[in-house]
């Protein structure tokens, strides 16, 4: 569990850990300079459970994805088996990591225990005083490089992930886009994936969250968003773009040839200008899920493909 400045909601999430129906677990808390009362919350619940524990590791630190990075790498240094990642705002269900742990057994039953496995699980949102929201994802059953180079379907908090898939992973780059979406690639490209399809968390929904918020992703308010305020998503869609690079990059070899051709391509085409671009998405099929997430995505690349591009030789 990754925490800054969590005292609003972190005493629900504890507790939804303790009460779950599978008890085989530790949990492992790194605390990225709380100035609120976080710290003082997870000192009391390491006192009432042996099971819980705070550390202090590594020099990373100022984001969630470092954090997460940093808990990563101590897994795979302190040779920790299975791992799950918590945001500590949710909610877990009861039965969050009896049926994940399940899951993920049959997966290496399947393919064995050396290849890189992923599970993911739907959720539920909630608002921030916990109430349940009626919005749902669409969420693919396993995760591929074609869909994965426009945008991430698994959520980090979501996730249960082998050991083999762990070292594979880290370390996760520092201008990663954030941590899930690099673990997603990796796993896609190198090991299998599949999708838990029932809800395992209550995923808290903030009003300061942009296009996080499940209230801003409809077409009309995506659409409004990006035609009001177009350089809005240059930011994100170059670091997406960077993360693709850097995952590319290291793993390129270890691609399957097909894979490593898609993704090539996609970021040669990039930054070519947008007609190549387009005409390698369709030729593979690299679309997102849903035809008008497609359409303004699209519209989205021809109006800023090259401010894209600009701004992605700008990140070092």
């Amino acid at each position: 569990m990754a925490t800054y400045n969590g005292e609003a909601y972190l005493v629900q999430q504890l507790d939804s850990i303790l009460k779950q129906t599978y008890t085989d677990w530790k949990l492992v808390i790194r605390d990225d300079g709380s100035t609120d009362g976080t710290l003082g919350i997870i000192t009391s619940y390491i006192k009432k459970d042996e099971r819980i524990s705070l550390i202090c590791f590594g020099d990373l630190h100022g984001s969630a994805c470092k954090n997460f990075s940093q808990l990563a790498e101590w897994a795979v240094v302190n040779n920790r088996g299975t791992v799950m990642f918590s945001d500590q705002d949710d909610i877990w269900k009861q039965d969050k990591i009896a049926v994940s742990v399940a899951e993920i057994n049959l997966l290496e039953q399947q393919y064995g225990a050396d290849i890189p496995l992923l599970c993911y699980s739907t959720f539920q949102f909630i608002n921030e005083q916990g109430i349940e929201l009626p919005q749902k994802l669409q969420l693919p059953a396993q995760l591929d490089l074609r869909v994965l180079l426009n945008e991430n379907h698994a959520w980090g908090c979501t996730m249960i992930l082998n050991p083999a898939a762990l070292k594979a992973i880290v370390p996760v780059p520092e201008n990663a886009v954030n941590h899930d979406y690099w673990i997603a690639l990796v796993v896609a490209g190198l090991g299998k994936t599949k999708l838990i399809d029932r809800d395992l968390i209550l995923y808290r929904q903030h009003t300061n969250n942009v296009s996080g918020n499940v209230n801003n992703m409809s077409f009309a308010k995506r659409f409004n968003r990006y035609v009001t305020n177009q350089d809005y998503m240059i930011g994100p869609l170059a670091a997406n773009l960077k993360t693709v690079t850097d995952f590319y990059s290291r793993y390129k070899n270890e691609l399957s040839n097909y894979d490593q051709k898609i993704v090539n391509e996609f970021i040669i085409n990039y930054h070519k200008d947008f007609s190549h671009l387009i005409r390698t998405l369709l030729k593979y099929r690299i679309f997102k899920i849903g035809f008008a997430k497609n359409a303004v995505y699209f519209y989205t690349l021809l109006l800023l493909q090259k401010k894209v591009v600009k701004q992605l030789n700008s990140i070092p």
